[in-house]
């Protein structure tokens, strides 16, 4: 004789069922972004600084040692473009993943970012001019950034009044000395 029918079985799952089912029903894997969540956001917009940085630097260098080597550093250039071209990859793949998640202005500081990042002449031979196009990429980076801290909250808001308050404080301290 069994002890368990199949009557009985299907009466216990039906009735563990309910119980078992809402705890299913509420499992949320910890540490887990969802796409779009606060996480995956702050995410996607560190990459992106990440990655524009790392494009602006390997693109100064490479500009720099155009300009000072001349035709003497064509070899070691060629060599380096595969690098470049992933460098550049990275940063368009960076700025898909803001597009994915990121609010408009966000998306669009980011777009900023790239354009900017793109408009660097590597051919240039004036310093000055050169300087111009680096100083536009940081002041577009800075941009960004700073969208990217109102949107994610870690600007103070006017409500909170004493985070603001400890804010100008602070400033007031960082520039008197």
């Amino acid at each position: 004789m069994d002890l368990i029918t199949s009557g009985v079985a299907t009466a216990g799952i039906k009735a563990a069922g309910g119980p078992l089912g809402a705890l299913i029903g509420r499992y949320r894997p910890t540490g887990v972004p969802r796409l779009g969540s606060r996480e995956d956001r702050a995410g996607a917009y560190h990459r992106m600084l990440d990655a524009s940085t790392r494009s602006f630097a390997y693109s100064y260098q490479f500009a720099n040692l155009r300009r000072e080597a001349g035709r003497a550093s064509y070899k070691l250039l060629t060599a380096q473009m595969p690098a470049m071209w992933e460098i550049s990859s990275d940063l368009i793949s960076a700025l898909n993943g803001v597009r994915l998640c990121g609010s408009v202005q966000v998306i669009d500081a980011a777009e900023k970012l790239v354009t900017a990042a793109g408009d660097l002449d590597l051919n240039e031979r004036k310093v000055d001019r050169f300087q111009l196009q680096a100083e536009a990429v940081v002041a577009a980076q800075k941009a960004f950034l700073d969208t990217c801290r109102e949107e994610l909250s870690y600007n103070a808001r006017w409500y909170q009044l004493l985070r603001k308050r400890k804010e100008k404080r602070f400033l007031r301290q960082l520039a008197a000395g």
